[in-house]
């Protein structure tokens, strides 16, 4: 429990409020990011809290005490941010350790709201934003933690549970050659060995140009032309000789284009043998019993079906 000054109480019921969010973000390798989400930066106990760019308050979950409270962080993410893309859709925000403060942003009177919350589920999107499930630490020992077996791996590839090191050996530094769509372009530099779909469903992150610092996924890749087919559309057209880093697909199969591709069948995540949902049912014609009609009064000749 935390308890509130007459200042803070009398802010809070204000007509006109003051009040805003302070965060501490503390990563798994022990860098500080702190951040508010009232426009303008602000130091606070020796601490620079940015708010250009800073952060938003989404959801929030207050449970009656079966459960973890929750909060849910809308942070902009980018190359020039404090908290890179690559980090956050590279999952190096799990578990990273959050502080939460309502301060009155015209004295820098603040309170903290929870003791300590830790960050649950990381949900990255290329509009260069992140959603950040962020849950009480101290009651995190309440949840049930399940891991979900279906059809197909559950890893996506280049993460700590895949293993596969993407940019070691399957990243290739390309050109765009020319534009046709906001779908489609073709690129040089891709590698021989780049036969028909070796980057479907990969991904491509292009390093400068008009698109620098977006990903975008890999739907196709035909090689005899060096074409690129994209899952969304291109945030802007490429030009010649834009520069990208175009790394190798999986279809999370056991096959070429999966776990064989990468000889990494052995952590391959599945149970195949789960039926996938669709239901099957074997249907009997039911062949209809002829019976005599009892109410003919001919005695014969007429047929009713029992």
């Amino acid at each position: 429990m935390r308890s509130a000054s007459s200042a803070m109480k009398n802010a809070a019921a204000s007509t006109v409020t003051t009040l805003g969010w302070l965060c501490r973000v503390t990563t798994i390798d022990g860098q500080d990011v702190f951040l508010n989400n009232f426009g303008k930066n602000v130091t606070v106990d020796g601490h620079l809290y940015l708010g250009k760019p800073g952060f938003d308050i989404g959801n929030i979950r207050v449970t009656d005490g079966r459960d973890p409270p929750s909060v849910e962080l809308v942070l902009p993410i980018d190359d020039g941010t404090p908290i890179l893309f690559n980090s956050a859709a590279r999952r190096k925000l799990d578990q990273a350790r959050i502080r939460l403060y309502i301060v009155d942003h015209s004295s820098l009177e603040n309170i903290e709201v929870g003791f300590q919350w830790y960050v649950g589920q990381v949900i990255a999107v290329d509009s260069r934003r992140a959603t950040l499930d962020v849950r009480a630490a101290e009651r995190a020992q309440r949840e049930l933690m399940l891991k979900v077996y279906k059809p197909g791996c559950q890893w996506d590839l280049g993460e700590s549970g895949c293993g596969v090191n993407v940019a070691g050996s399957w990243q290739d530094s390309v050109a765009v050659a020319a534009y046709t769509d906001a779908f489609t372009f073709t690129i040089t530099g891709a590698r021989p060995a780049a036969t028909d779909d070796f980057y479907a469903n990969g991904a491509i992150k292009f390093t400068s140009g008009e698109n620098e610092g977006f990903s975008y996924a890999v739907r196709r890749w035909v090689d005899a032309t060096n074409t690129v087919k994209l899952w969304e559309p291109l945030r802007a057209p490429v030009a010649a000789a834009d520069t990208a880093l175009i790394h190798a697909g999986c279809d999370k199969s056991t096959g070429a284009n999966g776990c064989g591709r990468f000889s990494n069948t052995a952590r391959r995540f599945a149970f195949d043998n789960l039926p996938v949902g669709d239901l099957t049912f074997n249907v009997v014609t039911v062949v209809p019993v002829e019976v005599p009609d009892s109410d003919d009064d001919n005695g014969g000749g007429g047929w009713a079906l029992g």
